[in-house]
């Protein structure tokens, strides 16, 4: 069944793909540039203990509750027939930042730890814990019972996600590392060019959401026939 998901997900990213732009592009390209400057601005052999680099990935966590949760309100909206704007999704988000903020935070920090003890903890998390900003952000759930509710809602779909989400991760780092190879040969390297690559696959990360929600959506149908 993960292959008919992904096949799913193409269609369903492509025939959102100017909603999710507007939803999802502007922040990307801030973000971007923030790191574009900051990074630029640091001595390349201590840049990963700076404390510049600590606070853009705080402000990186601060921006990605906000339009993460405006694409899934947009998504479930779209399932409903009752399409949002792009203004409306955000609006929905930002009543719920709070929330989404804690969640990312706290499911994050499990995963990373996770993935420090041999790797295989850390994607058995990411995995079930995959349905919590869903929980979250359409069923109004504080940070602890969404990731308990993705604990339990996850246990029957676990090996669906984890094989579509392995596929996305393979295919678009694949991608990246391509594209950086074949401008490495054609000896393209400029600071426009990598940040061009860089939102171009920021942006695709949109991909590994709306296959988590389509799964969701499948376990949400057999909840309501139950």
């Amino acid at each position: 069944m993960a292959f008919t998901y992904l096949k799913q997900t193409w269609f369903f990213f492509k025939m959102n793909l100017l909603a999710i732009i507007k939803i999802q592009l502007p922040f990307i390209i801030i973000l971007n540039i923030i790191g574009t400057i900051v990074l630029g601005s640091l001595d390349g052999e201590r840049s990963e203990i700076d404390p510049s680099v600590m606070m853009l990935s705080l402000v990186s966590l601060l921006f990605l509750p906000l339009y993460w949760g405006a694409t899934i309100a947009y998504l479930n909206s779209v399932v409903e027939d009752r399409p949002l704007t792009a203004f409306q999704a955000l609006q929905l988000s930002l009543s719920r930042w709070g929330s989404m903020f804690l969640t990312y935070f706290i499911s994050g920090a499990g995963i990373v730890l996770g993935l420090m003890c041999f790797i295989i903890p850390g994607l058995y998390l990411t995995v079930r814990w995959s349905f919590a900003d869903y929980h979250c952000m359409l069923e109004k759930s504080s940070p602890v019972e969404a990731m308990k509710d993705s604990w339990d809602t996850t246990r029957e779909y676990f090996w669906d996600l984890l094989t579509g989400l392995v596929c996305l991760f393979v295919l678009i780092t694949g991608a990246n590392v391509a594209v950086s190879w074949l401008f490495s040969t054609m000896g393209i390297d400029s600071i426009v060019v990598r940040s061009l690559q860089d939102i171009f696959f920021g942006f695709l990360n949109c991909l590994f959401m709306i296959y988590g929600f389509r799964v969701f959506c499948v376990m949400r149908e057999a909840q309501n026939q139950d």
